[in-house]
């Protein structure tokens, strides 16, 4: 042993960063279902990520960039079983393999949405009036 650690032994070291309420309260309820903590989750997907070999290249190609895009919201699901030419569960099964996060929704998926829960409110908004 050298100092405090074995020999070969690297020390894990502190990180902090920001997260939206909802992810974190998403996170953690799938740390919960797991029994695993936040933690644990957050330096699982970094080492995944560490060793997916995308540091070695200025770029990623092909199926992994169509795979990373559609996790990070610049694909639709869509676009990406097109570009892939698979179906919804070999899409997901693809992503999980990757060792890449679940989507999220790309902006014009996410304005889509907003607009139709204006619309519902809006409608409701109105019914209420009528009564």
């Amino acid at each position: 042993m050298t100092g405090l650690f074995k020999k070969g032994y690297s020390p894990m070291l502190k990180i902090m960063f920001s997260v939206d309420e909802n992810t974190l309260r998403q996170a953690r309820l799938i740390a919960e279902k797991h029994h695993v903590s936040v933690a644990s989750l957050l330096r699982n997907y970094l080492a995944t990520l560490a060793e997916s070999g995308l540091i070695e290249g200025d770029s990623m190609t092909g199926n992994c960039q169509a795979l990373f895009d559609y996790s990070l919201g610049k694909l639709s699901r869509h676009k990406t079983r097109r570009i892939l030419g698979v179906d919804d569960f070999t899409l997901t099964t693809m992503l999980r393999v990757a060792g890449f996060p679940p989507p999220r929704a790309t902006n014009a998926e996410e304005e889509k949405m907003l607009d139709d829960i204006k619309d519902v409110h809006f409608a409701k908004a109105d019914d209420d009036k009528d009564c």
